[in-house]
C-alpha cells in the first residue's frame, strides 16, 4: 500500500470517528422518547427559522472547536492531489458537510429529552468548520507529508521533529484550556486578590505533599530537554534558556485564563525537568555510541529500568486519582456508589462545560500515555513477529486492568467518581502511547543512529 493511500485511509477513519463522536456526544445519555417524525421536523424548522440565541461564550467556543476537525479531515480524506485549486473546489462541500453533521445532531436531539436543539450550535459548528477548512489550506500538505513520514516511511528525523512539535502544541493547549479567556482589568485584579497570580516561587507550598503534587510539572518538561539534547545536540545553557522562556510564556498566557492559577514555581519546576531531560538525552547518546561497540545491552537491564519507571508512574497516578485516600468500607455507602456509577460512556460529562470536559479528557489521556511509551520502549521492541503481537495483546490487557484498578479504588473514596468513560480514556491513552512508541522504535531499528 502506497504512503498516500495509507494516509488517506487514516484520514477517512478519523473523519468517521469524529462524526460518531459528534452524534454520540449530542445524544448521550440516550434517554430516548418517541416523537412523530412530522412533528419533530416541524419543530426543527421552527428552531431553524428563529433568531439564534447565545447561551454562553463557553458553549459557543466549544461548538466552534467541535466543528473544526470535520472539514479539515474531509479535505484530508478527499483531496488526493497536493493542489491548491483542488482544495478550493472542495472547500464548499467540506463546510457544507460540517453544517449537515451539526444539523443532523441537533435534529436527533429532539428525540432525546434533556438535550436542547438550538440554531446557535449549528452556526457555531459551521463557523468552526470554515476555520478548519482554512486551517487545512494553511497546514494541510505539511500535515499529510509528516503523517506519511511518521507512519509509512523510515524517516526518523521528520518523525521525531513532528512528534516534538505536536508535544509542544499539546503543552500549549493544556495550559490554556478550558479557554475561558479574559483581558478585563477587573477580572485580572480579582485573580490577583484571590491569590491566583503567584509571582514568588514556592509561596503556595505548605508541606511535603506539595512536592509530590509538583512532580507532574517536572515530568512534562523532561521530553523537551531530552529532545533538544538528543536530537539537536544543544548544550545545557541553551536548553535551560529555551525551557525557562517557554514555561514563562505559558504561565504568562495563563494570566488571561480565568480558571487557571499562574505560579512562578512552575518555571523553576520546568527548569528542573528540562535539566533532567537534557541529562538523560546526553546519557542516552553516550549509551547508544557504546552499544555500537558492545552490540547491545542486556534485556534484563531494560526491564529493571522499566520496572523502576513504572513504579514511579504508578505512584503518581495513584496520587492523582486516589487522593485524598479517604477510603470508606461501609456496605451501604459502597452499594450506593456501585448503583450510581456511570456505565454509559460520556454520561458523566452531560450537562458539564464542554471545555472543562476537554481538560479532563486530555488529563486522563496524558496520565496513561507514558505507560504505553514505557512498555513499547523497554519491552515490546525486543520482540518480533508473532511474539510482538502477543506482547501487544498482553499490554492491552495490562492497561485495562490497571485502569480498572484505579477506577475500582475510587469506589471507596467519597470525593471520587468512578466512571466507565474515564476507564476507556485511560486505556486509550496507554494504547496511543504504545502505538507512538512502537512507531518511533521501528524507525530507530531500520536506520542507524545519527549523531550531530
Amino acid at each position: 500500500m502506497s504512503t498516500e493511500r495509507g494516509v488517506q485511509r487514516i484520514f477517512l477513519l478519523l473523519l468517521f470517528c469524529h462524526a460518531v463522536f459528534v452524534i454520540y456526544g449530542s445524544l448521550a445519555p440516550f434517554r430516548y422518547a418517541p416523537v412523530p417524525l412530522g412533528q419533530a421536523w416541524a419543530e426543527f424548522q421552527q428552531i431553524i427559522l428563529s433568531p439564534p440565541r447565545l447561551f454562553s461564550r463557553a458553549n459557543l467556543l466549544a461548538n466552534i472547536l467541535i466543528g473544526m476537525p470535520g472539514p479539515f479531515l474531509f479535505l484530508a480524506a478527499f483531496q488526493t492531489r497536493n493542489s491548491r485549486l483542488t482544495a478550493l473546489v472542495l472547500l464548499v462541500p467540506a463546510v457544507a458537510y460540517s453544517t449537515v453533521l451539526a444539523g443532523t445532531a441537533e435534529f436527533l436531539q429532539l428525540f432525546f429529552p434533556g438535550r436542547i436543539t438550538t440554531l446557535s450550535d449549528i452556526l457555531a459548528q459551521t463557523l468552526g468548520g470554515a476555520m478548519g477548512a482554512l486551517l487545512w489550506l494553511a497546514i494541510g500538505p505539511f500535515t499529510r507529508t509528516m503523517l506519511g513520514a511518521v507512519l509509512f516511511q523510515d524517516d526518523r528525523v521528520r518523525t521525531e521533529a513532528f512528534l516534538f512539535w505536536c508535544y509542544l502544541g499539546l503543552l500549549l493547549l493544556g495550559h490554556l484550556l478550558p479557554l475561558d479567556m479574559t483581558a478585563k482589568l477587573g477580572s485580572l485584579y480579582r485573580q490577583w486578590e484571590e491569590g491566583r497570580i503567584l509571582l514568588i516561587p514556592f509561596q503556595s507550598w505548605t508541606g511535603p505533599l506539595d512536592l509530590l503534587q509538583s512532580l507532574p510539572t517536572v515530568l512534562i518538561w523532561i521530553p523537551v530537554g531530552w529532545y533538544l539534547a538528543r536530537f539537536r545536540s544543544w548544550s545545557l545553557i541553551p536548553v535551560a534558556l529555551a525551557v525557562v522562556a517557554s514555561a514563562a510564556s505559558l504561565e504568562f498566557m495563563q494570566i488571561f485564563v480565568r480558571s487557571r492559577t499562574t505560579d512562578a514555581t512552575a518555571i523553576i519546576l520546568a527548569l528542573v525537568g528540562g535539566g533532567v531531560g537534557w541529562r538523560l538525552g546526553k546519557e542516552r547518546e553516550n549509551s547508544l555510541m557504546s552499544e555500537r561497540k558492545t552490540q547491545g545491552i542486556a534485556l534484563h537491564h531494560h526491564i529493571l529500568l522499566g520496572g523502576t519507571l513504572f513504579l514511579g508512574w504508578f505512584t503518581l497516578a495513584l496520587l492523582r486519582f486516589w487522593s485524598p485516600f479517604t477510603f470508606q468500607f461501609d456496605k451501604t455507602f459502597l452499594a450506593g456508589r456501585v448503583r450510581d456509577m456511570g456505565m454509559i460512556p460520556l454520561q458523566m460529562y452531560v450537562g458539564k462545560s464542554y471545555l472543562h470536559s476537554a481538560v479532563n479528557i486530555l488529563e486522563l489521556l496524558a496520565y496513561f500515555l507514558p505507560l504505553g511509551l514505557l512498555f513499547s520502549g523497554l519491552v515490546s521492541r525486543h520482540f518480533q513477529g508473532h511474539a510482538r503481537r502477543t506482547v501487544y495483546v498482553l499490554f492491552g490487557i495490562m492497561a485495562c486492568l490497571l485502569a480498572g484498578l484505579i477506577e475500582f479504588g475510587q469506589i471507596f473514596i467519597p470525593p471520587r467518581y468512578p466512571d466507565i468513560t474515564d476507564w476507556l480514556l485511560m486505556v486509550a491513552g496507554a494504547l496511543i502511547g504504545h502505538a507512538l512508541g512502537s512507531a518511533i522504535w521501528k524507525k530507530r531499528t531500520t536506520a542507524p543512529p545519527c549523531f550531530d
